[in-house]
């Protein structure tokens, strides 16, 4: 098999259209891959080979007759376990759930299916997507970093070869953050642009759908089927902002991959120009108010006989909620508001936001704590420090690392654009 189709998503899609690849020998090549590695890795729970398999040959069936293609014919992709994906067990990592089977798919993966994407199964996500550890999963390239999460599953696929395209869901991080802990690329779309329905919720103010793979070009070709997009005409990025407090709280390394970004735009013609984004341990602040008390709702509501079957984490915000006064909670309204009209208000001024996609280099799997800016932080709030205020505005943000760094671990930055203004931020993505 020629190299690069196992690694692009484009050049995979390309092949099968030439016929130089046929999509049975394609998902042959990943289940194999799948087998040798998924024992030691964790990466998918469920793996659908004989289903994919026979997906693959009735695809082929239809290239041999001339048939028109949909736009993802033929990619082996994997669905993080908490969307609901038919008859393969989708527990959201929850032990309680561990015997849902759905009989139909979640809107997104009947999205995939009706775009001709080849599903290889499902991926492990942290527990209910509370945190960002994703501890079933081993790091692909050192098993004692972190794979982050809660997409942890979907990232580890990717960047152990598994798949040539993934989905995750993202609340407070949880598709960029594993991107960033693994060296791929994810998407965390605008608010609602991408149906949620079968997907079992976090918070659901919070929760997003997005693709994630190895590269800005393939993750394009999946928003693009799964959005309904077609290409568009070419966007002129001019002025592109960046806060430096969002970045000197960085450790060097990000820092120092992050200057290279910049260094890159100014080659191509990109002015980059400071401006002011709302003060991180407000944004903090205001993001575990407003999480802790919709969670706890929520799954209190929905689940309240099966609270001690949640993880640790969990049950210690749903108690930490119970506490808070309602006051708090408000105040944590009243800023998501003002944090959206700012971000709004910047975005007039520049066409996208740039900054790191996390505060610390290669986070270690077993760490209690994370520092950053001398201090220690809670291992979750620290890693969700730079992501989260993007899930409260519904802004689309992009994860990628930064090309020709050195680490590409401790390199990832976030692009972040206009509601609705995906297809700049993945051209804009893509011309790194």
């Amino acid at each position: 098999m020629a190299s690069t189709f196992d690694k692009s998503a484009v050049a995979a899609l390309a092949a099968i259209r030439r016929r130089e690849v046929s999509a049975k020998e394609l998902t042959s090549h990943f289940l194999s891959r799948i087998e040798a590695a998924n024992g030691r890795l964790g990466a998918l729970r469920h793996v659908v080979g004989d289903e994919a398999l026979e997906a693959a040959a009735a695809l082929d069936t239809k290239i041999l007759r001339g048939d028109e293609l949909p736009p993802l014919a033929g990619l082996p992709v994997v669905v993080k376990e908490n969307c609901d994906t038919a008859g393969i067990p989708c527990s959201a990592g929850l032990t309680f759930r561990s015997r849902h089977v759905p009989d139909q798919d979640s809107a997104i993966v009947a999205r995939l299916r009706a775009a001709g994407a080849i599903v290889l199964g499902v991926s492990v996500s942290d527990p209910g997507a509370f945190s960002v550890r994703t501890p079933d999963v081993t790091h692909p390239g050192d098993p004692a970093l972190t794979v982050g999460g809660s997409s942890g599953g979907s990232a580890a696929a990717l960047a152990a070869g598994f798949c040539l395209g993934a989905i995750g869901t993202d609340t407070g991080g949880s598709i960029r953050i594993p991107s960033a802990c693994c060296g791929t690329v994810g998407l965390k779309p605008s608010f609602g642009a991408l149906p949620m329905e079968g997907i079992f919720p976090l918070v659901p103010s919070l929760d997003h759908v997005g693709p994630m793979a190895r590269s800005a070009s393939d993750v394009t070709v999946l928003w693009q089927a799964l959005a309904g997009e077609s290409p568009g005409s070419a966007h002129n990025t001019r002025r592109i902002g960046y806060d430096p407090a969002w970045v000197e709280i960085a450790e060097k390394n990000v820092r120092d991959a992050f200057t290279l970004a910049l260094d890159r735009l100014a080659d191509q013609g990109v002015t980059t120009v400071e401006v002011q984004l709302p003060k991180l341990d407000e944004v903090v602040a205001m993001h575990g108010a407003a999480f802790l008390v919709e969670a706890t709702a929520w799954h209190c509501a929905h689940h309240k006989d099966e609270i001690d079957n949640y993880p640790e984490i969990a049950r210690l915000w749903f108690d930490v909620a119970r506490d808070m006064k309602v006051d708090a909670y408000v105040h944590a309204r009243a800023q998501r508001v003002a944090m959206t009209r700012a971000i709004d208000e910047t975005l007039t001024s520049v066409d996208a936001i740039m900054a790191p996609t996390l505060c610390v280099a290669r986070p270690l799997k077993d760490s209690s704590v994370v520092t950053v800016a001398g201090k220690g932080h809670d291992f979750t709030m620290g890693l969700v420090r730079l992501t989260c205020l993007f899930d409260h505005t519904g802004h689309p943000a992009i994860s990628l690392p930064v090309p020709q760094a050195p680490d590409p671990l401790a390199s990832s930055i976030q692009l972040v654009g206009a509601r609705g203004g995906e297809a700049h931020i993945l051209q804009l993505a893509t011309q790194f």
